[in-house]
């Protein structure tokens, strides 16, 4: 379910009477970040967001959901669990009008009772937040020490506590050396969940992920591209984009990109008996060097279909081209066009995004109304430009909390909305684009690479802005 943009106005706080001092209202797009441990199919799959509250401790929420049919209603109560999970408590069909039924649902959330407990057998998880000793790595420590990051603090915590099962290794991991491939999965189980898709963790090493939706499935592995060696963290100078085509769309962030990918294939998940006879995809994501997230993209769709986009003059002005090519800029020479390979046939295609960022999560957690005083965020970027024959994107530049830039989208932006799929033409297991909807799809038809998307708006690139008021 993509988050709508909650329309009507919140219910006072004396509707909820002598809980009024206990409890506070929320809107939707907060609320569809607590329900993000609600996994598919659920409640949220047919019900629509009315009304919310949570408690002022952060325990417990509140909401009523409406139906298909106006006078069908629910409330729905998530209570936390000791290990701060999120777990539904009461779910029923509700008889009363909302105000009359703000009572009952204060009661039911149970505001000053002690957590839920674990259900036997269910690990408790550790805690994000609890370094146990270890020494923070540099962007833990901005993420957990300014006010700027309060906003993504607050998102990425409740996303963690959304995940099925976490390995034994993702807090350190996040804490320490490899926040940014744990950012990733982050963000991937945001902008899955957030479209209805299942999600699982299997206790297997890997794949990372078996995703399900509408009886479609696909195993995922998440991967990241980075820089040779160690990676140093905190603050860097941004890496310009190199100023010449062909350097950034077949040199280096292809090169990165065909040495990552081609790592894991040689792994040969296919193999493994779990996944088996089911499609298979790599899901990537770009941290090769700062910043190059805002400008690598291109250099992906060029190395898998080896396909080199570029403009040239023709009779009536310039026009693209797409000129095929079979290797790489370097030394190495390495083979352009992955998906030409028949012996790739198992991998069923890449996923992308260049929204695994904090700045991402800044502005989810900011919509979501975790806005420290005096805090605005405006983001700059560039769209795709649909229109027929056009060769360069659109540029915008908003205050996320505008109107404009909430009509951008039907339902404000979502998680998904920076999500692509490129789709192998060989694979020997494609994947549905039903099972992730509000991804971009990239595929083959009748020789050309086309695109589908249900955004008119698609975002190729951004940077997020923070300023502070007097």
């Amino acid at each position: 379910m993509i988050p709508k943009i909650q329309t009507d106005g919140l219910p006072p706080l004396h509707s909820v009477g002598a809980m009024q001092d206990l409890v506070r209202p929320i809107s939707e797009r907060e609320f569809g970040i607590y329900a993000l441990p609600l996994d598919s199919p659920s409640l949220l799959d047919v019900c629509a967001f009315e009304i919310g509250w949570i408690s002022r401790d952060g325990s417990c929420v509140g909401a009523i959901l409406r139906g298909p049919d106006v006078v069908d209603r629910r409330t729905l109560i998530l209570r936390r669990q000791i290990d701060a999970r999120f777990v539904v408590t009461h779910d029923e069909f509700m008889y009363k009008e909302p105000n009359e039924a703000a009572e009952d649902i204060a009661s039911a959330m149970r505001v000053g009772d002690p957590p839920e407990v674990i259900r036997p057998g269910v690990k408790r998880r550790p805690l994000l937040l609890d370094l146990q000793g270890r020494t923070p790595g540099e962007h833990f420590k901005l993420l957990t020490s300014t006010l700027n990051h309060r906003p993504a603090l607050l998102a990425l915590g409740e996303v963690y506590l959304a995940m099925p099962a976490p390995d034994a290794n993702f807090v350190p991991d996040f804490q320490t050396a490899n926040f940014d491939s744990r950012l990733w999965e982050l963000y991937l189980v945001a902008a899955f969940r957030e479209q209805g898709i299942k999600v699982a963790q299997q206790g297997a090493p890997s794949p990372d992920f078996k995703i399900e939706r509408n009886g479609h499935v696909c195993h995922v592995e998440a991967v990241t591209a980075n820089t040779p060696g160690e990676r140093v963290q905190g603050f860097t100078l941004p890496q310009q984009a190199p100023g010449d085509l062909k350097e950034r769309l077949l040199g280096a962030p292809a090169t990165r990109f065909a040495k990552t990918l081609r790592s894991k294939l040689q792994r040969e998940y296919q193999h493994l008996p779990h996944v088996t006879g089911e499609p298979f995809a790599l899901a990537l994501a770009d941290f090769h060097a700062p910043a190059s997230m805002v400008w690598s993209r291109e250099a992906l769709p060029t190395y898998l279909y080896g396909i080199f986009a570029h403009a040239e003059e023709g009779p009536r002005g310039r026009v693209a081209v797409g000129t095929p090519v079979e290797q790489l800029i370097g030394e190495q020479a390495i083979p352009a066009g992955l998906f030409r390979d028949p012996a790739m046939a198992s991998l069923s295609a890449v996923i992308f995004s260049n929204a695994a960022t904090l700045a991402k999560f800044n502005r989810m957690g900011f919509l979501a109304g975790w806005r420290p005083p005096g805090l605005t965020m405006r983001r700059e970027g560039l769209f795709f430009d649909n229109t027929p024959g056009a060769l360069a994107p659109v540029p915008f530049d908003l205050d996320i909390l505008s109107d404009e830039y909430a009509a951008l989208w039907p339902h404000g932006e979502a998680w998904c909305l920076e999500l692509e799929v490129y789709h192998n033409p060989l694979a020997a297991r494609p994947i549905a684009f039903d099972l992730i909807p509000g991804a971009t799809h990239w595929f083959e038809l009748n020789g050309e690479l086309v695109c589908s998307s249900i955004w008119e708006h698609q975002v190729l690139s951004s940077v997020t802005t923070v300023t502070w008021s007097q």
